[in-house]
């Protein structure tokens, strides 16, 4: 009693990493409206590959728009 089994840490792995980078995504501040409820949908089908594209496209339009000001 008292410890983790395959089967259970095997769920745990299938149901909660992949949501993961949704919750951050949702939490970001990188995007927001329409932006950020189109890179969720993305997550929602690609999951972390989705989600490190989040990261590089986001930091890159964060870069542009401070050369812009």
């Amino acid at each position: 009693m008292g410890s983790i089994g395959i089967w259970q840490l095997l769920i745990l792995l299938v149901v909660v990493f992949p949501l993961i980078p949704l919750l951050l995504t949702a939490l970001s501040k990188r995007a927001n409206g329409a932006q950020k409820i189109g890179w969720i949908i993305l997550i929602v089908f690609t999951s972390w590959i989705g989600y490190a594209i989040f990261l590089i496209v986001t930091s890159f339009m964060k870069k542009q728009s401070q050369q812009q000001t």
